[in-house]
Formats: structure tokens, C-alpha cells, sequence
């Protein structure tokens, strides 16, 4: 992994920062954490975008040379455009920059940041990949990639903003090695913390930045995920970075004055306060959400969001001239920018026959938990604002209308709370009754609220609901597609999950500055830059959310009633209860990367898992146990290749990247199978237990039971070479021998003449090792069967015991080589020509049957639908409806 280092210096800081600044308004040169955010997402932007070029065409152009070489003339242009910048405009800073020194607690924050950082790069580097999709797309597309040279077109479904990061990071160490990989993916996670603070910081201020941050950072859930590799981190990066450049561009003030051309000759100077800010906010927001659909089409709810803000405003200034037009304006920048990066992946899926997007299969959706678990951030943002506006200790607050409110919102969610993972409760999701009182809970709350934060308003407060409007109207789009489609897993909300946070880290912020500031003295009015520090400007959007109505609901920011006076009480021990707080919330996040489902905790300080393979199979143990089966083929033939069918088993190319490996749906035909060394079935992956099948709709399937476990069984079509099961996965690996159902087998005991049911298949005979009968005795029995033409019906084999008055004793009707788990090979499938032996284990389970010779079998078939039974004709001539074993069976004396 620190073999990766340079070439991720070279990627960040020698491509993504001359970019960054480049982009970036000169007043936020100097905003180190903003530069920071744009260098690290457009530095793999640039790099993969060039790969992309080089990867398209068919040749193997995607080498370290080639690579190098055009990101350096990109870095090139890059650097001379920064240095002309920096010539015509010097290096500025905000007005608005918060200078003062950090506060206790977020020196607090940024250093349990950091070490939550330093152990997730620790997993990083320890861990190979292990996750589903890193195994199946990304890992395995970067090792594909850096072995041929390009992009085959049969790679379809995700963009390549990661995989193509893993591919360059293993050219650069020299070949294939997995660690190396995934030395972006802290970086990545670095990212999105830096764009946590920047969403805070640049719609509020630092301290509210730095919440955000460590809300994120330190959420268990985000550390469980730090090390995975999935997409959900980056595009979390990317969501919310794109989210707090639009936020800034749609709430900045109105547009400066125009920009008037320089005398002739006269030196360029162009000043700070003539730049067109809101659309420059507004290409950067594009900018990354172009990037963000180049990692992952979810990002596309953000242009849901974008619209969903228009309309608002749409309707609020009713069409009025030159408003609506500058929002318009915001809008189509963002749009425009996104086009380059964002959809060149699905326009190339268009052109190379897949389609532009590939949306989960339904299954999934429906398993989407639309339960009150889903409003977790939601709900703890209320709480925090019930006990911020409690802790004002107001005489007038209207207690029992806030408690009817609360009590009425956690009706609709808490049923569904405690049900979450409980078993035997297979559907919880919210019902009409717990909507009812979500909603009704939360209009009580909202009036209520609103009607007493009245005569406590300030412009702070309403620039600070206006904006948290925004933001919330901003994820809303992507929340109700993930609540009721994507829900069935948290990490596929992280991309909207600052945002939901950022209403905790307002009220919060405004918590802790009230604690530390004093409360104005009676009559006195406070300014609205009551609680900024030195050198922080109050935010006054021109346009408001709440544009038009009187007093709105009040989030934070309010002036105390006139009566209020004095001090806060007791500020310092509230606020060491606050640091203490910190500390026992952060340590879950901070140690949640240090377990492991399948290690348990002490993965990293013994050595359980000596090497990557015991990582690879602590997680994946019934896949390692199928890779480690062919990976002993393969060493015993060096110079074939591999040729696997394995429907739906998309982590199996991670490991044989070069070989024929077929994991698309699954074949209709056996000739599909021809050539095929081993085809392997996967619960739940190709398909369910056989039991759950429709028998005769794929002959691929049904031949399965034709399967054996004795490798000296040369009658056999298919063996079960080998199998695991381990409690998530089952793999049953089939080692193929299909070309045996054309020859004609060898028959113990044929048949008395040229026995024929119907008119499509003829009994050839019988293997068996006696004839003797005691309870709870076994036989093994082999029928033989040559198909004559394709039967009409699904038909099945019975077989009676009869003594020799004609009296049945036992009966064993089953379709053709019924197995345990209910697969049977289905006469819908049989083919003309073909030979099938049907093994069976007859056993005895009659115990009344008498000690006595002259037993004998009957054989016969009948359609499964309507239990008519079959004609059988010898040699030609009708005989009835059954044939008749001629050897004489008996029942003897023998232990159970």
C-alpha cells in the first residue's frame, strides 16, 4: 500500500491541486479545506477521465507511459493557469474567514478525526478485498484492465471512476496487487470528511463545518464501511461536495457588478468583487456531480433535487422577471457542467449495446425496509431541537402541545424501531396508521413550534432556516428513492447522509455558543452577529425559502424574550459535560473498523489471518473453498484454459481474471455446455433451492440430478465434484461429461424383448446387486432409458413391489433421478438419441411385508398432471400400461 504513495502524490497534488485552484474564486485560496475537497476528487477525475480515452480503444494503450504522459500535459496546463490566476488576481481570502483559534472542542473533534483516520488506514492496508461488489466489479475490473490494456466492451453497469483508479495504482507498483488498489480508498473517505466540513462551514461557519465532519467521520456505520471499497463513500464525497457548492451558489448574495474591460493595454486586473460567484459555486456543484455519475448512477438524484429546488422557487416568484431567470442560471450551470464526465459512460453503454443504466434487479427493491429505522437522522435531529429549545427554560413554551407532538411522532416510528431485526418479523414497514401519526406529530410540532418562536426571530434565524430548507428539500429526492426502494441497506443512504446531519450540527453549534456566550441584558436587543466570532460576516441570502410568510418556524438563531436576562447557568459544567459527551459518542465510531464479522477483534494484533488468503476466505469461505478446487485444476494444467459457467457467481472473476469465466444468466441449452470444464451452481446466486423450480423450464438445470459423487462412475453425465455451504452461500461445483449421454451404456439386465412406453423412450434394463428385501434395507438400483423423440408430458417412473398374488407391498413413484433437495431430470427435456440412467435407492419401509419369495417389480410411467399412465408395447405389439420385471425378488429375515 506505500508502494501506491507517489502515484497518489502525483494524482492528488501534481493534477488535482493546480485544477482545484484553477476552479476555485481567488477568495478561497486560501480556504485550505475547500482547496483540499476539489484536489481530491478532480485529480481522480482527470486521471480516470484520460484513462477512459485510452481505455476505449480496443489496444492495449492503458500502460504507465502513456498514462503519465497525458496527465502531465493536463497538470502542465493546469499549473500555468493557476500561476496567470495568481498574476491577475494574487492570493486572496474571504472576507468571511474565521481567523480566531479553535475552540476546545473542536481541537477535540479534529483529533478523534484523526485517529479514527489512522486506524481505518490501518484496515485499509491490512485488508484485501473482501466485500461483494469491491470482488465483483471494481477490484476485479482494475485487475482486468491492468492485465489487458483496456476495457473490454462486454464490461457494462458501473462507471469507472474507481475501477480505474484501482488499474493505475497497480500499473504503478509494477502489477497486479490488490493493497495497492486500495491505497485511494482513505484519500476517497478523507474526501467526503472534508466535504462534510465545507457543506457546514460554507452555509454556516467553521464550527458547525467541523461538527458535520466528525458526525460523519465518527459515525459507527461509515467506519464499518471505510474499508470495504464500495462506491457508498465516494459518491457520499461527491453528493455532498456538489450539495454545498450549489447550497452556496442558490443562497449567495445577488450578483456583483458586471466586469468592464480594461483600457487598451492596460495591466489585467481583475478584482475579487467583479467574479460572477453564484455561477462559478454553481460549475464547481457540477462539476462534481458529473463525477459523481461517473461513480455510480444513484448520484442522479441529485439532479432530482436540483429541480426539485427550482420548482420551489418557481412557484414562490410566481414567473417574476429576473428572479426566476438567475436561479435558471444556477441551475443550467450546474447541468452544463455535469455533461462532460457525468455521461460519457452511458452514452459509450448505449453504443456498445448495453443498456445506459442497470438498475438492481427487483428483488432487491422489495426488500427495501421502508421503517421508522429509516428516519434515524431525522428523528435525531428533532429530539436535539426539542432539548436545545427546552434547555432555554421559557415559562411560555407550550409543553403539553410539544409532548402530544413527540408522543405522536415516535408512535409512527417506534413500532417499527423495536421490530427492526427481530426475528420471525419478516415485514415491518410502516403502516397507514404510523404515517397518520408521523404526520400528524409532526404538523402539531411544526405549528407549535413556530407559533412560539414568533417574537423570539432574528434574520440570523431565518437565514439559518431558509438554508437547512434548502439543504432538506435538496436530499429529499434521493431519501424517498432509497426509503422505499434501496432501504434494505444503511450504507446505500450515505450519499445524503451529511446533509441529514447538518440540522444536529446547526443546533449544536448554536447549543455550545450559547453556552459560551452571555445573554443579553433585559432590553437590549442583540445584533445578528451576536454569536460570530472576529471576522465571520452574517449570511443573508437574497433568496429565502420562506420568502413572504410571517415569523417562520425558527431552527436556531433566536433572540431570548425580553424577560430572559443574566447568564447562562452553570455554562462551564454544561460544556465539560458536552467534551465528555464527545469522547463517549466518537469511541464507537472510532473502534468500529477494529471488528470484523468473521475475525471478531483481534484480526490485526495476532495471527489468525497469516495471509491474504485466510482474509479473502474469512469472509467468502464457500467461495475460497470453489476458487481453491480450480485453482488445483489449473495447476495440474498449466496450459489450459479455464473454462467455467457459473451464473450469477460475480465474484469468481476477481480470481481467474483471464479465464473463461461465464457468470451471465444462466444457459437454456445443454449445447451452451459444450467445452465447459465445470458448471457451477450457487444458491442464492444462480437461483433458489432446486426444490423452488419449475421443472422441464431449463434442461441445464434439470440435468443436474443426472449428477454422482463417485469419480469412478464412468456412466455418469455429470459428477459432483465438490461443495460448501457456508450458512450465507452454497456452491455445488459439476464436473461435466455431457458427450456420455450419447453412448449407449452397458446393461446388467435387459429386458425380454423391445420394451417401448408410448412411442418416445424404450426401457434398456436394470442394474442391481441382489435381489433380497429386508425392512429398512436399501437397494441401489439403476434404470436405463433411451430417448426415441421428445415426450409429450411430465412424466413419472413408478415402481411397485407385488408378491406373487398380484398384492402391492411398496411403491416408489418419483420422476426421473428425484434427488433430497427435489431437482429430478424432467421428460420435458429429454432429446432424441440420448441415454439416461435413472439411479434410485429403494428402500424397504414396510415392515408387515412377509418372509416369502416370488416378490417381483412392476415399471411403469405416468403423466405427473393427470396420472394417466403410458402404453407399453414389446416388440411392437401392445402390452398394457406396465412392464414387469422378470427376475423374482424376496423378502428374508435380516437386521434393520
Amino acid at each position: 500500500m506505500l508502494a501506491a504513495t507517489p502515484a497518489l502524490a502525483w494524482m492528488f497534488l501534481g493534477l488535482g491541486l493546480p485544477w482545484a485552484l484553477v476552479i476555485l474564486p481567488h477568495r478561497d485560496w486560501r480556504d485550505w479545506p475547500t482547496v483540499a475537497c476539489l484536489t481530491l476528487a478532480f485529480g481522480p477525475a482527470l486521471l480516470t477521465a484520460w484513462m477512459f480515452i485510452l481505455g476505449s480503444f480496443r489496444q492495449p494503450l492503458l500502460t504507465l507511459p502513456n498514462i503519465l504522459i497525458g496527465t502531465a500535459i493536463l497538470a502542465a496546463v493546469g499549473w500555468v493557469s493557476t500561476r496567470r490566476k495568481f498574476r491577475r488576481g494574487g492570493l486572496l481570502g474571504r472576507p468571511d474567514d474565521n481567523k480566531s483559534a479553535l475552540h476546545i472542542d473542536e481541537k477535540l473533534l479534529l483529533a478523534l478525526i484523526g485517529i479514527a483516520l489512522v486506524i481505518r488506514w490501518i484496515g485499509v492496508a491490512y485488508w484485501p478485498s473482501t466485500a461483494y461488489d469491491s470482488l465483483w466489479v471494481y477490484a476485479y475490473e482494475g485487475k482486468l484492465y491492468t492485465l489487458l490494456g483496456y476495457i473490454p466492451s462486454s464490461i457494462g453497469y458501473y462507471p469507472q471512476f474507481l475501477p480505474l483508479q484501482h488499474t493505475f495504482l497497480q500499473l504503478a507498483v509494477g502489477g497486479l496487487d490488490d493493497h495497492a488498489a486500495r491505497a485511494v480508498l482513505p484519500w476517497l473517505h478523507l474526501g467526503s470528511i472534508f466535504a462534510a466540513y465545507v457543506l457546514g462551514k460554507r452555509l454556516f461557519n467553521r464550527r458547525t463545518g467541523i461538527y458535520v465532519a466528525a458526525i460523519w467521520a465518527l459515525y459507527p456505520h461509515v467506519g464499518d464501511w471505510s474499508r470495504y471499497g464500495d462506491l457508498e463513500i465516494p459518491v457520499a464525497f461527491m453528493f455532498t461536495a456538489a450539495a454545498a457548492f450549489f447550497l452556496e451558489a442558490w443562497t449567495h448574495p445577488a450578483p456583483l457588478p458586471a466586469f468592464t474591460e480594461p483600457a487598451p493595454n492596460a495591466p489585467l486586473k481583475i478584482p475579487e468583487s467583479v467574479y460572477h460567484i453564484r455561477i462559478r459555486y454553481a460549475l464547481i456543484a457540477g462539476i462534481f456531480l458529473g463525477i459523481g455519475m461517473w461513480t455510480k448512477p444513484t448520484m442522479g438524484a441529485f439532479i432530482w433535487g436540483v429541480l426539485l429546488l427550482f420548482g420551489i422557487e418557481l412557484l414562490r416568484l410566481r414567473f417574476q422577471k429576473g428572479e426566476w431567470l438567475e436561479r435558471f442560471g444556477v441551475v443550467a450551470a450546474t447541468g452544463l457542467a455535469s455533461i462532460p464526465l457525468g455521461a460519457v459512460w452511458y452514452v459509450r453503454n448505449i453504443l456498445t449495446g448495453h443498456q445506459p443504466i442497470d438498475l438492481p434487479p427487483g428483488y432487491w427493491q422489495s426488500l427495501a425496509a421502508q421503517s421508522g429505522v429509516e428516519f434515524g437522522w431525522p428523528l435525531l435531529a428533532l429530539l436535539m431541537l426539542l432539548a436545545y429549545v427546552a434547555w432555554n427554560r421559557d415559562k411560555l413554551l407550550p409543553i403539553a402541545r410539544i409532548l402530544i407532538g413527540l408522543a405522536l411522532v415516535l408512535a409512527g416510528l417506534l413500532p417499527t424501531i423495536i421490530n427492526s431485526g427481530r426475528v420471525g418479523i419478516t415485514d415491518n414497514r410502516m403502516g397507514v396508521l404510523e404515517w397518520l401519526a408521523l404526520g400528524a406529530g409532526c404538523i402539531l410540532l411544526f405549528v407549535t413550534l413556530w407559533r412560539w418562536a414568533q417574537p423570539r426571530w432574528t434574520d440570523e434565524g431565518r437565514s439559518t432556516v431558509a438554508t437547512l430548507g434548502w439543504a432538506i428539500a435538496l436530499a429529499l429526492p434521493y431519501f424517498m428513492t432509497w426509503f422505499y426502494s434501496y432501504s434494505y441497506h444503511y450504507r446505500l443512504s450515505f450519499a445524503i447522509v451529511p446533509l441529514m446531519i447538518l440540522p444536529t450540527a446547526v443546533i449544536l453549534k448554536n447549543w455550545v455558543e450559547k453556552i459560551e456566550s452571555p445573554i443579553a441584558a433585559e432590553g437590549s436587543k442583540p445584533s445578528a452577529n451576536q454569536n460570530l466570532k472576529a471576522g465571520e460576516a452574517v449570511r443573508r441570502p437574497q433568496f429565502n425559502l420562506f420568502r413572504g410568510l410571517k415569523n417562520p418556524f425558527l431552527a436556531g438563531g433566536f433572540e431570548p424574550p425580553a424577560a430572559q436576562t443574566g447568564h447562562v447557568p452553570g455554562g462551564k459544567t454544561q460544556k465539560t459535560i458536552f467534551l465528555i459527551a464527545i469522547l463517549a459518542l466518537a469511541i464507537p465510531g472510532i473502534i468500529a473498523p477494529l471488528y470484523d464479522v468473521n475475525a471478531g477483534w483481534d484480526w490485526l494484533w495476532t495471527d489468525k489471518l497469516p495471509d491474504d488468503h485466510a482474509r479473502y476466505q474469512s469472509g467468502n469461505i464457500a467461495l475460497m473453498s470453489v476458487v481453491d478446487g480450480l485453482q488445483i485444476y489449473k495447476n495440474e494444467h498449466p496450459d489450459a484454459t479455464l473454462s467455467i459457467v457459473a451464473p450469477g457467481i460475480k465474484r469468481l472473476p476477481f480470481f481467474f481474471p483471464l479465464d473463461d469465466i461465464r457468470i451471465g444468466d444462466p444457459p437454456t441449452n445443454l449445447k451452451a455446455l459444450e467445452g465447459v470444464t465445470y458448471f457451477i451452481y450457487g444458491t442464492p446466486e444462480t437461483g433458489g433451492d432446486f426444490s423452488t423450480l419449475t421443472p422441464g423450464h431449463n434442461p441445464v438445470f434439470d440435468v443436474l440430478s443426472l449428477a454422482t459423487d463417485d469419480e469412478n462412475d464412468f456412466k455418469s453425465v455429470l459428477r459432483r465434484a465438490w461443495w460448501k455451504d457456508d450458512g450465507i452461500f452454497k456452491y455445488t461445483v459439476y464436473e461435466l461429461h455431457l458427450d456420455k449421454r450419447w453412448e449407449k451404456p452397458a446393461v446388467t439386465i435387459p429386458p425380454k424383448g423391445d420394451v417401448v412406453f408410448g412411442d418416445f423412450v424404450r426401457y434398456m434394463g436394470y442394474d442391481i446387486l441382489d435381489h433380497s428385501w429386508w425392512h429398512n434395507r436399501k437397494l441401489t438400483t439403476n434404470f436405463f432409458w433411451e430417448v426415441l423423440k421428445p415426450p409429450p408430458a411430465d412424466y413419472v417412473v413408478y415402481i411397485h413391489l407385488l408378491d406373487d398374488q398380484g398384492k402391492l407391498w411398496m411403491a416408489w413413484d418419483a420422476p426421473i433421478t428425484r434427488t433430497e433437495d427435489g431437482n429430478y431430470y424432467s421428460s420435458l427435456v429429454w432429446e432424441p438419441g440420448e441415454y439416461i440412467v435413472d439411479r434410485r435407492i429403494l428402500k424397504m419401509t414396510n415392515a408387515d411385508t412377509p418372509i416369502a419369495d416370488g416378490y417381483h417389480l412392476d415399471i411403469g410411467l405416468y403423466d405427473r398432471a393427470t396420472q394417466q399412465r403410458v402404453p407399453v408395447t414389446i416388440d411392437g405389439q401392445p402390452a398394457g400400461d406396465v412392464f414387469t420385471l422378470s427376475e423374482p425378488f424376496s423378502m428374508v429375515p435380516g437386521e434393520e
